[in-house]
């Protein structure tokens, strides 16, 4: 048939004239015609059964599927109102700027999909159940035995104010099923300067709820970090003290260590500042600056602590191995207002020096021995000697014996060698014998002139 159709639409005068399309084109379009007949009206077009508005397009993202007997309707929410029972029938309505959302039914029974509006039902502050039956016991005085079932297909879009220390402060677009946190990222994010653990959520003029984005990112609690609803103001005070962490520990945020374009290694160290809560102590703050890394120098960390303006900084050294592997908690200390914490990283690195090819730093490699570093750096120049190197470790000399393994940090020295009795005998030839001979030569030959 659509073949048909499509020569048809396209060769018109050809189709006319041959005899082919002379004997086939009136059948063709009594097909068509009958076909059109047949086919069912859409809404408000006369005919058939009122359709279902579509749902399957795309959802915002929700955390899971949407309770009843939780979610509250407000005006912007949009519902699929269908009745069931002597009629069957369904339709989309929209929760007015007032709450309330029309009744509409059939305008002749016998035909149900042609609807009017006789009513209007107040359903907003109230969940999906409640609203549904409130719904149905004014539908049943216009129906009999009508069953209501409502059906969440748009959520609505709501205003949320969000101040304080945030980068873009102001009024904000927000659904239902948004978090505080969400929240804030559309507001710019935190200042430098805002406070992760002490935001206030506040609604209908009172203090709603206390945010703390650090206890729900680190431990996943969703009871620090509700949702938002229409109206509700958000502010983000600055913090109250801060601590440096810098070193060898991952970071959050902007203090992540970072990865190199060219090399596609991490460097080594990173450096942030961290929101200091009362009572925190030094692994409390470990775990906001993401943790330590692999190559940290755990019996080397330490915390700078003002002393005052006349005193200076004192040091004050951590044993953190003992802290997170042996459960001591002696050296985990209760840290204040603008101290630094600092983790090192270990020496990561071999140094070769002396009488080889290429001297320097090279990266560390585990279980690698003395022979395998002098070979990186090309090997022994021609006057080393190998059998009295010795390796440099926290400044103490090691000889080399049995090509041992070297250690992280230490350094190689290939010293030069001793006098070899034949090169040494012509170097000292050639540079002061063979002068000295020319010179007595000379004087012999000029005395045997006389």
């Amino acid at each position: 048939m659509s073949l048909l159709l499509n020569y048809l639409r396209w060769n018109p005068r050809s189709c006319l004239s041959t005899v082919f399309g002379r004997a086939i084109l009136v059948p063709v379009v009594l097909l068509v015609l009958c076909a059109v007949a047949l086919t069912p009206a859409q809404p408000g077009g006369g005919g058939g059964q009122a359709s279902v508005p579509s749902v399957g397009g795309p959802l915002t993202g929700v955390e899971g599927p949407i309770i009843s007997e939780r979610y509250i309707l407000m005006p912007g929410d949009q519902v699929l109102v269908t009745v069931t029972g002597s009629m069957t029938f369904s339709y989309p309505a929209w929760i007015t700027y007032e709450g309330k959302v029309v009744i509409e039914i059939p305008a002749d029974f016998s035909s149900p999909w042609s609807l009017q509006i006789v009513d209007a039902v107040r359903i907003s502050g109230l969940n999906l159940k409640d609203a549904q039956d409130s719904l149905a016991r004014v539908m049943g005085q216009y129906l009999r035995e009508a069953h209501v079932k409502l059906t969440l297909t748009t959520m609505r879009s709501g205003v949320v104010f969000v101040t304080g220390e945030v980068h873009q402060p102001g009024a904000v677009y927000a659904s239902p099923i948004e978090r505080v946190s969400q929240v804030v990222a559309k507001a710019g994010g935190l200042t430098p300067l805002g406070s992760r653990n002490k935001i206030q959520l506040i609604r209908d003029g009172k203090l709603f709820a206390s945010v703390n984005i650090e206890r729900f990112e680190n431990n996943g609690d969703l009871s620090m970090n509700p949702f938002v609803e229409s109206g509700d103001r958000i502010y983000v005070p600055p913090v109250s003290g801060i601590v440096t962490v810098k070193g060898a520990v991952f970071g959050r945020g902007e203090y992540r260590l970072r990865t190199s374009a060219l090399t596609t290694e991490k460097e080594r160290i990173s450096e942030g500042m961290y929101e200091l809560d009362s009572g925190e102590r030094v692994t409390d703050l470990l775990k906001k600056a993401g943790g330590i890394t692999p190559w940290a120098d755990l019996r080397s960390s330490y915390v700078l602590r003002r002393a005052g303006a006349s005193v200076g900084s004192q040091k004050i050294p951590l044993d953190l191995s003992q802290v997170l592997f042996q459960n001591d908690q002696s050296a985990n200390i209760e840290l204040q207002n603008d101290d630094i914490l600092v983790v090192p990283p270990v020496n990561t690195m071999v140094y070769v020096e002396g009488e080889v090819l290429k001297p320097g730093a090279y990266l560390y490699t585990p279980n690698l021995k003395f022979d395998d570093y002098v070979g990186s750096a090309g090997g022994p120049t021609n006057n080393a000697d190998v059998n009295r190197a010795d390796i440099v470790r926290a400044n103490k000399h090691f000889r080399v014996r049995n090509n041992p393994v070297v250690e992280p940090g230490d350094i190689v020295v290939v010293p030069r060698q001793g006098l070899k009795w034949w090169q040494d005998y012509l170097s000292i030839f050639s540079a002061v014998g063979m002068p000295v001979a020319i010179a007595l030569l000379s004087i012999w030959t000029a005395r045997l002139g006389k």
